[in-house]
């Protein structure tokens, strides 16, 4: 019975500190975070020059990084680095490499959740050439008849 009311008071307690924390928690304007926001333009023309691919990680040679087993999709580091040198990011892992012994290994990946906005800005530059060429379409049609 004490056991149960120990745990339920920790419970509240928690609670009350989570509460307490967001309440005088500062509220940043995006504005005022993000600095020099600039639209995404030519993004049609540098995806172009992306070449997507599946492949599978060597888990056998290492293991030790646990990286995920089978299938995989995404982008070379090599192929994305000349276009959108920023979605490259170096990644770094400690693992243990004996008894008392920890290592650590740089590799570089590619962010692929930063390519969202720039297909979103493909996108959209597709579809203004669309409607552009619909119009055409539609005024050679009127011209026609």
């Amino acid at each position: 019975m004490k056991r149960q009311m120990l745990i339920k008071t920790a419970a509240f307690g928690l609670v009350l500190t989570a509460f307490a924390m967001s309440a005088s928690a500062q509220k940043i304007n995006e504005k005022e975070l993000k600095v020099n926001v600039d639209k995404i333009a030519n993004s049609t023309q540098q995806l172009k020059n992306l070449e997507p691919v599946t492949f599978q990680y060597d888990t056998k040679k290492f293991n030790y990084l646990e990286l995920p087993a089978g299938a995989q999709y995404g982008f070379l580091v090599s192929n994305v680095l000349p276009e959108f040198p920023e979605m490259v990011a170096e990644v770094s892992k400690q693992y243990n490499a004996g008894k008392n012994d920890s290592k650590v290994v740089k590799y570089s990946e590619v962010q692929a959740e930063s390519l969202i906005p720039v297909l979103v800005a493909a996108i959209k530059e597709q579809q203004a050439q669309i409607d552009l060429l619909k119009k055409e379409l539609d005024l050679l049609k009127a011209k026609s008849k």
